[in-house]
């Protein structure tokens, strides 16, 4: 029991020395308080998906949980330390969820001993880290654009998407370029955008495709800026 104490207090002190305020986030794996066993992932994950709130939000079909992430309740955690509690601080869960088919998402709180939702709220779908399947449902999109195929020609069916960083020697690859923006006028400040470039073996393509995921649209955009005609 001491030493599970020694390992949870770490982790506690890692919390409290981050500056945020409220329910304050660590990042797993930070000790064993700071993680959650593949049981507890599972209930959490059966929680989120029958949720009646969460499906409100998403939509019909099959939500992506993208991240979870575990957090200590900071008033509990500081009594823990200071010696003033001996129970140990309660544990909470924030999930962040997308639906692929609806591209709309949404962030939930879960208190992790009870799997009880505390509080579910819609979020950006911009805001939810880029998923590796978008890129292929992004080449789809492109593949079925008339401009696209007729910039590119015949070869389009041939493309393949290609990770950044693989070094394979691919003679139609494709690379997705997740996009966010900031500036609030661009729609990519809401949507999930993402570019798509093309690379042969002769060399890039002198354009790119820009997709945006949540509206279902391409644009050919030139190597250089602007639209591509």
């Amino acid at each position: 029991m001491a030493s599970r104490c020694v390992v949870i207090a770490g982790a506690l002190l890692a919390t409290l020395n981050c500056t945020e305020t409220g329910l304050t986030q660590i990042q797993s794996p930070a000790g064993a308080a700071a993680s959650i066993t593949t049981e507890e992932k599972l209930l959490i994950e059966r929680a989120v998906l029958s949720d009646p709130r969460i499906r409100a939000i998403v939509g019909e079909g099959q939500p992506r949980i993208t991240s979870t992430d575990v957090q200590f309740d900071k008033a509990e955690a500081e009594a823990f330390l200071t010696g003033r509690s001996t129970t140990l601080p309660t544990r909470r869960v924030t999930v962040v969820l997308i639906n692929p088919q609806t591209q709309q998402a949404a962030r939930a709180l879960i208190e992790l001993s009870q799997n009880r939702l505390l509080t579910v709220e819609s979020i950006a779908a911009s805001d939810v880290p880029f998923l590796p399947d978008e890129a292929e449902q992004a080449l789809a999109l492109v593949k079925a654009d008339v401009n696209v195929r007729r910039a590119v020609g015949d070869s389009l069916d041939r493309y393949v998407i290609l990770e950044s960083g693989n070094e394979a020697r691919v003679p139609f690859a494709a690379q997705a370029l997740p996009l966010r923006s900031t500036d609030p006028r661009d729609i990519c400040s809401i949507n999930r955008c993402v570019d798509l470039i093309f690379r042969t073996e002769q060399g890039y393509l002198p354009f790119r495709a820009h997709v945006d995921l949540t509206a279902r649209t391409v644009e050919m955009h030139s190597s250089t800026g602007g639209q591509h005609r």
